[in-house]
């Protein structure tokens, strides 16, 4: 299992950049450079080396310099997962909003993947079933927690 925080606010380059987290809090065993779990502090990528099933948890703070909405998801080897995107309508900008998500992601047997948490370029916004489609605000986040844990 590997926990991972940043405290400070980061504001991301672009409505499609990765989060990094500078403090890994809490690492087992095998979160190291030797383990089935890998991350490196300040970094975006977690690299997960052997198949199973992993729950992942994720909260932060977010706002953005302009008022709109800031989309965040998680990302497997560069894809976005489906039913992690959480979306924070910022009415003002400077106030900020909670998201979280909570994900099982199954990596098959012998397998290895690349999880990140990114920003989300474009949403579906609307009141029709097809939505219509909007670009993000580049979000600025802080009190992230962001945790990998293997199920037995």
């Amino acid at each position: 299992m590997i926990q991972s925080y940043q405290e400070t606010p980061v504001l991301l380059a672009s409505n499609s950049s990765p989060l990094t987290f500078s403090t890994d809090c809490i690492r087992t065993r095998c979160a190291n450079c030797y383990g089935f779990l890998q991350h490196s502090q300040g970094s975006p990528l977690y690299k997960i080396l052997n198949g199973g099933n992993y729950d992942v948890t994720f909260n932060a703070n977010v706002t953005s310099a302009t008022a709109g909405q800031v989309a965040l998801g998680l990302y497997m080897d560069g894809v976005l997962l489906p039913g992690t995107t959480v979306i924070a309508d910022i009415a003002t900008a400077g106030n900020y909003v909670n998201v979280a998500f909570t994900k099982t992601v199954p990596i098959c047997c012998r397998d290895n993947a690349t999880l990140t948490v990114q920003s989300v370029p474009s949403i579906l916004t609307g009141t029709t079933a097809t939505g219509t489609p909007t670009d993000t605000q580049i979000p600025l986040y802080q009190n992230a927690n962001f945790r990998i844990s293997k199920r037995s």
